[in-house]
């Protein structure tokens, strides 16, 4: 199952129109939306960390989320920071949307990193959340209050940090996706909930598309859980062991693995390549992550 997660009803409107949720009104704490297959659950958390810490934490719960499920965050944002990002010539202003690969906790400057697995045609872009609205003054503009030296430009939203950590006791990184789209850039006064809706309408048929890329994903693994199991099972224990990996690098390299199995990616060619070149075994963890970062890349 995929699990969205949105603030309020106006980011959610165009998914549960797009998909045909419809309403469980057996949920009452908060707004829940389903489809008839079971395949999509749809919660409007309520704007904040609390709320949306809470939200994913029940809902989670209730549906025994597992290693075949995502949690997908989809919103608006404000914009912080320059209006355009030399590095991917994306533009940067009202209306952009982003898939976010790192976020930041303003409030403790805690930093976690979804690990983005399967391929996208969004731009990347860091997120902070804060615990209320990000307000352009003199003294903030370009940079959220509180914050040390970041990116450029970097998203600012209410709920992603909580989501990601209430998150993490159900999913791996691997299966958290916050999607994001601006729709300011620290004047939130002048923005109506007409107005985010509006923007999630016109961006609607690419966040879906890459929702259903992610059922095809999992639907394909649970049909094919079998396939190459022993084969898959030798490669990950030999190479977890040659990168020192730790429970959470572990689980990563198997998805990995997995992904490239259903995939048809020829993985092993890959992994016996960085043996030969004496990339793998690793003397340590710290080795270890770097080798399996280039590997990811090699792979993907």
């Amino acid at each position: 199952m995929i699990y969205i997660i949105t603030a309020i009803y106006a980011e959610a409107h165009a998914l549960i129109n797009r998909f045909q949720l419809k309403k469980d009104l057996s949920h009452t704490r908060f707004q829940v939306f389903r489809d008839k297959e079971a395949e999509l659950c749809l919660v409007i958390s309520g704007t904040g960390l609390i709320p949306a810490s809470v939200a994913v934490s029940s809902i989670c719960t209730e549906y025994g989320a597992g290693q075949q499920d995502f949690l997908f965050n989809v919103g608006a944002c404000a914009g912080i920071g320059n209006a355009n990002m030399p590095e991917t010539g994306k533009d940067c202003q009202t209306g952009a949307i982003f898939l976010c690969n790192k976020i930041t906790e303003q409030i403790t400057g805690k930093t976690f990193y979804p690990d983005i697995l399967y391929q996208h045609g969004f731009a990347e872009a860091p997120i902070i959340t804060g615990a209320k609205p990000y307000m352009k003054t003199p003294e903030t503009q370009g940079i959220a209050p509180g914050e040390r030296k970041e990116p450029d430009f970097s998203l600012y939203d209410m709920e992603a940090s909580a989501i990601y950590q209430a998150g993490s006791y159900f999913f791996g990184p691997h299966q958290m996706y916050f999607l994001k789209i601006v729709s300011d850039d620290g004047e939130i006064q002048n923005v109506t909930s007409k107005q985010i809706q509006d923007l999630i309408d016109k961006k609607i048929e690419s966040i879906a598309e890459y929702i259903i890329s992610l059922q095809a994903m999992t639907s394909k693994e649970q049909a094919e859980d079998s396939y190459g199991q022993d084969t898959m099972q030798k490669s990950f224990q030999s190479l977890c062991f040659d990168l020192h990996a730790s429970k959470a690098m572990s689980e990563s390299v198997r998805q990995y693995i997995r992904y490239c199995v259903l995939s048809g990616i020829d993985y092993d060619s890959v992994i016996k390549e960085m043996y030969l070149e004496g990339k793998f075994p690793c003397k340590d963890k710290r080795e270890g992550k770097q080798r399996f970062e280039e590997l990811k890349k090699r792979l993907l």
